[in-house]
């Protein structure tokens, strides 16, 4: 293939998902929204990929994951962890170098993969949040992909979010930070409302739906171009209650430093990670 009929072809991506559950049936109604173009999908459980398909009308249902790998240029593995090698197994021989091979895991070896297929292996990280067209998606390349690649599969990741290339090294934090994030927040934001509800007794309706709002408008400053610095400043004042709270809160960098050991940990079994400087200096 030339290089122009290359950058045609990426232009005019074609998705197919191979595994419908939370986040493959997430990915093919987000990618189908966006779009407007048709996204294939394929489930061992047929049940489940209709499930998904009924959702959109774009959603098309495939009976094999040989006729995923026929119609599409870019083939999404959105598997369990346990069943991704296995899958990729199945679908690698059936692409062509002209295709890509995505994952969802992000465990997977990219290198390993790539033994497996002709097709360029890609690991992606998505977010819950792509169900509304925000938040981050990671994104790791094996080495010497194409540029052209790399542009087409950004463009297609920025109409369900904001694409961001990481290391490998760095995906488990930035999963945490981005991935599994959105449930951390939510975590963090029950536990608040539920210990207000029980101090004040305010039932707890009323306190989630404060927090709930007060996030929101947080996150709308934030897109208005505040950080996290100016937020702080411009609400402490000095000797004020905002202040006195914030003391209280004193531990939430070694309790969040534990939450990333802990992770690392899961993903890796006998692994010791230790912290490492900031890359800016602090």
């Amino acid at each position: 293939m030339t290089k122009a009929r290359s950058h045609r072809r990426w232009r005019h991506m074609t998705i197919g998902i191979i595994g419908t559950g939370h986040m493959g049936g997430m990915l093919a109604r987000a990618f189908a929204e966006t779009s407007g173009e048709t996204v294939y999908v394929y489930n061992r459980s047929r049940a489940k990929a209709e499930a998904v398909a009924a959702s959109c009308p774009q959603i098309v249902v495939c009976d094999t994951i040989q006729q995923i790998a026929a119609l599409s240029d870019a083939v999404f593995v959105c598997t369990k962890a346990i069943d991704g090698e296995r899958v990729a197994e199945q679908v690698g021989p059936h692409l062509t170098a002209e295709q890509l091979l995505l994952t969802t895991i992000s465990t997977v070896d990219l290198a390993s993969w790539q033994r497996l297929t002709k097709a360029t292996p890609i690991k992606i990280v998505p977010s819950l949040t792509q169900s509304v067209h925000k938040g981050v998606v990671l994104i790791t390349y094996p080495d010497n992909v194409e540029r052209a690649v790399q542009q087409a599969i950004e463009c297609k990741l920025s109409r369900i979010g904001q694409p961001y290339v990481v290391r490998d090294a760095d995906v488990r934090v930035c999963s945490d930070l981005t991935s599994c994030g959105p449930a951390f927040f939510a975590f963090l934001c029950q536990a608040w409302a539920t210990a207000a509800s029980r101090i004040s007794g305010i039932p707890y309706a009323e306190t989630e739906s404060l927090v709930t709002n007060t996030l929101i408008g947080l996150a709308a400053l934030l897109e208005q171009g505040a950080d996290f610095g100016q937020v702080l400043e411009q609400i402490c004042v000095p000797g004020g209650v905002t202040e006195a709270g914030l003391k209280t809160l004193g531990g939430a960098e070694e309790m969040f430093a534990n939450l990333h050991k802990t992770t690392a940990r899961h993903t890796h079994p006998g692994r010791t990670v230790e912290p490492l400087p900031a890359r800016d200096g602090r």
